[in-house]
């Protein structure tokens, strides 16, 4: 009876350091998770005078915190690679996911006032939050825009956040869109586009097998 009374105890104890862990102590962990991506076309000039045409991406993002402490992302970027190309996008407004961005972020961004310009994004422990951003490309010379037109095919988008206190980006999301030829034009020819993710249509396929 000591003996079980002892391992009872001991298995109570545990239990509650568990809990206590889980519910009070454990650190700020994010996890995003990311609804269509809205893809606007975004003409670019080169530096011969031509044009290319690129774009930039509206996601609805959903950012969990599993800890229990609170915590701040600092920062989000996006890379994008393509079969010919490998992009950085950074943040620039919370927008409304059935905005059009138009070319060179256009009027409706900058004069509607319920877009705000990018900031850091707290979190509360155990929380959630929404936020749709719209991402545009960053010109860096280790991630040159390219001189090719778009292509079809697999581009596959890499979502990293720089938390508060840390030194390194780390990634947190990667999905993956294929675009056919027929989408491509339609980009191209100034009309967003929103590609089903890879992932969800993959397993939606699936289904009917």
């Amino acid at each position: 009876m000591e003996l079980a009374g002892v391992i009872t105890g001991a298995i109570a104890l545990i239990i509650s350091v568990l809990l206590a862990w889980k519910n009070y102590l454990s650190p700020f962990h994010i996890e995003i998770f990311c609804g269509y991506p809205r893809l606007e076309p975004l003409p670019c000039k080169l530096e011969d005078g031509s044009t290319v045409i690129r774009f930039s991406a509206i996601l609805p993002l959903y950012f969990t915190n599993t800890g229990a402490r609170e915590g701040v992302i600092r920062d989000i970027v996006l890379v994008v690679n393509s079969a010919q190309n490998e992009w950085l996008f950074c943040p620039f407004f919370y927008t409304k996911y059935s905005i059009s961005t138009e070319p060179a972020l256009g009027t409706k961004l900058i004069k509607d006032p319920s877009n705000e310009p990018f900031y850091p994004v707290y979190l509360a422990g155990k929380s959630e939050v929404y936020k749709s951003i719209m991402f545009s490309f960053l010109k860096h010379e280790r991630f040159p825009l390219g001189t090719n037109p778009l292509s079809d095919g697999k581009y596959s988008f890499t979502l990293k956040t720089l938390e508060a206190g840390k030194k390194h980006y780390e990634t947190k999301l990667v999905f993956n869109v294929t675009l056919n030829n027929e989408q491509v034009n339609h980009l191209s020819t100034g009309n967003y586009l929103i590609p089903f993710l890879d992932e969800v249509k993959d397993k939606r396929e699936k289904l009917h097998s």
